[in-house]
């Protein structure tokens, strides 16, 4: 996919290197509730989502993001088909050093025109750390609806963190679903 400035396409075995630029520092990865990754980390995890099926309920399509103007991979888009009917789970992380450019908010709307326009998806929402309000602003900009608000309901680096889950249907975002 390609969008005025990134272009999204899916991950292959060769990323690992430079998702682990961004996957190996703490501050990024706290807000995915997940381990800082090692070398060997990246490259099994690449590996498997390069070779990942689309097809069914828990299934990922993850998607590396650059940009258009210069080569290599500054973030990553992920697009999860969640339980339910027709429903869609979708996030992201970019580097640090690209942050407050507009990258996650660009690459956000292209997962969204992906979910609804290829897929067919009703909804789509993203769940996310109350604490990272940058993720929060992009919900907001892409037009989500905050539509819960879960207290203390996970562990984040052994403290309690409450979660905001946003979310919009096909026909608020305007996708053509032809």
């Amino acid at each position: 996919m390609q969008t005025d400035r990134l272009i999204l396409r899916r991950v292959t075995p060769a990323d690992a290197a430079a998702f682990l630029t961004w996957r190996a520092r703490p501050e990024v990865v706290t807000y995915m509730y997940q381990p800082t990754w090692t070398e060997a980390v990246a490259r099994q995890k690449l590996a498997t989502w390069a070779e990942a099926p689309f097809e069914q309920p828990g299934d990922a399509l993850v998607l590396a993001v650059e940009r258009q103007s210069e080569p290599g991979v500054i973030g990553e888009a992920l697009l999860k088909w969640a339980p339910g009917a027709r429903q869609a789970e979708v996030g992201w992380a970019l580097h640090p050093d690209v942050r407050g450019e507009g990258y996650a908010t660009e690459a956000a709307r292209a997962l969204l025109d992906l979910a609804f326009g290829t897929y067919r998806f009703h909804r789509a929402f993203a769940r996310i750390d109350e604490e990272n309000t940058a993720s929060v602003r992009v919900c907001e900009r892409l037009g989500m609806r905050l539509e819960a608000r879960l207290v203390e309901n996970d562990l984040r680096d052994g403290v309690w963190a409450t979660e905001v889950d946003f979310a919009i249907l096909a026909r608020e975002h305007g996708a053509p679903l032809s």
